[in-house]
Parts: C-alpha cells; structure tokens; sequence
C-alpha cells in the first residue's frame, strides 16, 4: 500500500474525489464536477480580468480536489483545514503535482481569517464549512468573520448550508444565509448545488465588494447604492441594490427579502423594464441592455450607464437647465409611448436624466407599462404630470411624504405655462393626451401667459395646496380623496436606479373628472 492509499484509509470519509486517482475516488460522499465548473468561470473572468494567475485560498480544503484543480490552471493555492488526516492526503497529492503551486496546512479558519492581509488573495473558497462555526460559535461570529474576509479580498465564493437541512446543526443557522454574507456588497446565488446529506440543495454564492458576475459576465463596480435617490426613503425595503461601473449600471433585486407585495412589485417592474429595453419598435434612444436574468430568490440586469445627471440632483444643487427643453423632451417620449399603448406611471425629477448636450431623457424604464395611470397620488397621469412640470419650473422638488404636493393650480405656473395648462384643463377628457399638451407647449409664446375660464377652480386648487402644506401628515391623506383621479390606485412599476417611494396603497376613488368634477 503507498503511503497515498494509506492517508485515503485514515480517511474518516472520502468526502471528495482525490485528484487525479479515480480508483480511490469509488466511496466519494460529494462529487464536485457541477461546483468545479463554477469556481472555473470564476477563477478564468478574474484572472483575465487582472491578467495573471490568481492567489487562491481554500478555507476548509478537505483532501483537496478544488484547490489541486485550481493549481493545475496556475493558480497559487493555499489550502486549509481542521483535520490532519485530510492535510496527509493534501500534502502527498502535492507532492504528485510537477506543475503548480499549492501548499497545505491544518488550522481553524476563524484564525486563519484573522490573520490574513489586504489583497492577499484574489479568490477565496468557503464552500460547506461556515454552518459548522455557526453552529459552534454564532450566526453573529461568523458574520464578522466573513465581514474581515470581505475587507481583505476581491472575491469569494460560498456555499452555505440551510436551516431546514436535517442534520442537528441546522438549527443554529440563520432563517436567511445571505445574512452572513452581509459585508458584501455583491452577492449574487449562481445556483442550488445537491448534496449528499439530504435531498435539500445548497445556495452557492459569489460575493465581493469589489466585482460583479452575471450571466458568466465579470465587471468591476467603483460604488453602489441600496437607494435610488435621495426621495427613497427605503421604498424598495431594502431589497435593491445598484452597482456603478465600467460605464455600466448593474440592478440586483432580491426576491426573498421584504414583504410579498414588494417582491410582487419587483418582479413586475423588472418584467416591465426588460420587456421594454428589448423592444424592437426603439420608441425613444434608451440604454443598451447587456444582459439579464432571474432565479427564484434574485433578479438581475446589466445595462449601459448614460453620461449625465438626475434633475433631482441638478436642482439640488442648483445647477442651470433649460425647463422648457426639459418639458418638451419628456412630453415627446410621453407622447411615443403612448401611441404604442404604453405609460410610465412614474415621471418624477429623479427618473429624469439630464444629458451633457442639455436635452432630458425619461429613466426608470420598469414604470412603463400598459396600465394608464400613475402609481401615486393624484395617480391621474396628466395631474401628476402637472405637478411635475412645476417643479420643473419652479426648481423644486417637493418632498413627497406623505402624498405628493398639489401643485397644480393653473394660474400658479409662469407665463406661458398657465395658458397651455388652461388650455389643456379646457379640452375634453376623451382629448387629453401628451401629444396634445406637447402641441400647446410647442404654440405657446411668452406672451400667452393670460387667465382663462378656470380661475375659480385655480383658486380652490390653491386653497388644496395651502391646507396641505400647513396640514403635512400622513391623516391629511383621506381628506384629499375629492381631488384623487378617476383610476384604481396601483403599486409603482418603477424597477431601477431612481424609483420613487412607495404608494400609498390600493384606494377606492370617485369616477369623476379630478379638474371638473364631472363623471
């Protein structure tokens, strides 16, 4: 018996292939092709990416079939692991190899962990081994064990084993294992791995602060955000995150995280906002969609990053910007959705992008849907684009809490603004649509700025206003239920980098006219 075969007997389970001997490989526990095949496309983008072999650790190496696989592509290894019969079998593996460099030795990880430096490795394994420090330790030890590897390395990878598994373990682990891996920027399920325990797959994570891999795709991020913009307000719950880099924008939404109705919302905002990036019919310039995709916890895109800034942010800050090209250039997108049968239930200040050539460019292209209406009070799409063209005008964004400001009053926009608003209030309601308001906007001169036959009602809508503002919180809410527009209330189809806060929940409104009063 060679001294290999004598380390594989001391073994007290073959828990993996030993590399390179299929004939002592018969009584495996796990195989570990389909997780070799994803450390792979890993390990390749990365290594690619920096242009040179990567510094791999493996943190609970077992006999060492990733780690011996990894050095046979160049990787520098270091494996590690608790039991000194599995480092046997390691070390007279390595001694087999002629190529490579890789390097075994018995240690606990929670010390090994402490002790590692920045950028020390590129890629490191932790796959199957932290449940067992859970269960010995803590969820909350190994969540600050994974945060100090998180601070230390480019990329991780991770699989995680599951509270509802049978072993006596199981119970010591966290309802939701993302939770441990809460250091991390990125953390993306790359898939459900079986195991040899039961018939419960494992989620397989990769996670890094610093790079993002979907769909196979490998990029660097340079910052990210869990909220959209500075109205957010934790609308989305937490359960989005949104990654900038390499002149692309990347959305991750987590789908088992926050409540049904907002993964319900997620879905049909990612849903709407796909549909609509591949569109063919191209109804307005919008970004390239890279990539995207969905599992059952986690959905994703890649898309081209446009140059520019928020409204919401240029107004904040007071920068110049030509309100009028702004208006015209929204109206004009509005307008060719709508011939197509389609609406965007969100146009806010922060789902307005303002290009470096001065023109506007509607975002946020998971609000575009079928259904015409928007997604918040006054949830008429005209009225609530009137209130958005004041705060164009007016240079400020109001905060929208509890319910949006009734800014609407006619006789209260600049010259020409009131005439084309009093104008488009005239009109029939079966005539109002965005290329008519477009239409007036584009006839209008600076002196058309003149009174209608709306004055009255300008005056009421004033008298709303003013109540509002003096009477700011969330019980003003059913009293402006005589000024709500005639369509059901919906959730916001928002599904991006600027969604606006949550609405204010379904409603039962009058089925009158919001400006008229007429059925």
């Amino acid at each position: 018996m060679t001294s290999l075969e004598q380390y594989v007997s001391n073994l007290p389970e073959v828990y993996q292939p030993i590399f390179g001997h299929p004939e002592l490989s018969t009584q495996v526990s796990r195989f570990c092709d389909n997780r070799l095949t994803l450390i792979t496309k890993v390990y390749r983008a990365l290594a690619e990416r920096l242009g040179r072999p990567l510094q791999v650790l493996d943190l609970g190496c077992a006999q060492g079939f990733f780690s011996l696989h990894l050095a046979q592509q160049g990787a520098s290894v270091v494996g590690i692991d608790l039991l000194p019969q599995n480092i046997d079998v390691c070390n007279a593996l390595a001694a087999e190899q002629k190529n490579g460099s890789v390097h075994f030795h018995e240690g606990r990880l929670e010390n090994i962990i402490g002790t590692l430096g920045k950028n020390q490795f590129d890629l490191v394994l932790g796959l199957s081994v932290f449940h067992h420090l859970a269960h010995q330790h803590g969820v909350a030890t190994v969540q600050k064990l994974l945060n100090s590897l998180a601070d230390n390395i480019s990329v991780g990878l991770f699989e995680m084993a599951l509270r509802n598994e049978p072993p006596e373990w199981a119970v010591s682990q966290p309802d939701n294992p993302r939770d441990l891996l809460e250091g991390y920027a990125f953390v993306h399920e790359m898939a459900r791995i079986p195991t040899h325990l039961s018939l419960i797959k494992r989620p397989f994570y990769m996670a890094s602060n610093t790079y993002w891999f979907l769909n196979d795709r490998l990029g660097q991020f340079s910052s990210w955000s869990d909220s959209s913009h500075v109205f957010a307000n934790n609308a989305s719950e937490k359960t989005r995150r949104y990654f900038f880099g390499d002149e692309r924008i990347i959305k991750v939404v987590a789908l088992d995280k926050g409540t049904p109705a907002r993964c319900e919302r997620n879905l049909r905002e990612y849903a709407n906002e796909v549909a609509f990036l591949e569109n063919p019919a191209n109804l307005f310039p919008h970004p390239g969609l890279i990539c995207h995709g969905r599992k059952a916890n986690q959905a994703w895109m890649v898309r081209d990053l446009w140059p520019g800034a928020l409204l919401v942010d240029a107004i904040r800050q007071e920068a110049p910007y030509d309100a009028r090209q702004v208006l015209l250039d929204i109206l004009d997108q509005l307008a060719r959705l709508e011939t197509a049968g389609l609406y965007h239930d969100d146009v806010r200040t922060w789902n307005v992008l303002l290009k470096p050539d001065g023109h506007a460019s509607l975002i946020d292209f998971g609000a575009i849907g079928t259904k015409k209406e928007d997604c918040e009070w006054p949830y008429d799409l005209f009225l609530s684009f009137m209130i958005f063209a004041r705060e164009v005008l007016e240079g400020e964004t109001f905060v929208p809490a509890p319910i949006r400001t009734p800014s609407f009053a006619p006789d209260d926009f600049p010259a020409p603004y009131n005439r084309v608003f009093l104008d488009f209030l005239e009109q029939p309601l079966d005539r109002w649509s965005f290329g008519s308001l477009r239409a007036l906007l584009l006839q209008a001169s600076q002196n058309d700025g003149t009174s209608g036959s709306l004055q009255g009602l300008s005056l009421i809508l004033k008298a709303y206003e003013e109540a509002y503002r003096i009477k700011d919180d969330k019980n003003f809410l059913p009293e402006m239920s005589s000024l709500r527009a005639a369509a059901p209330s919906a959730p916001s189809a928002s599904g991006e980098l600027q969604q606006t806060a949550e609405a204010q929940g379904n409603r039962e409104k009058p089925h009158r006219c919001p400006v008229c009063g007429s059925p």
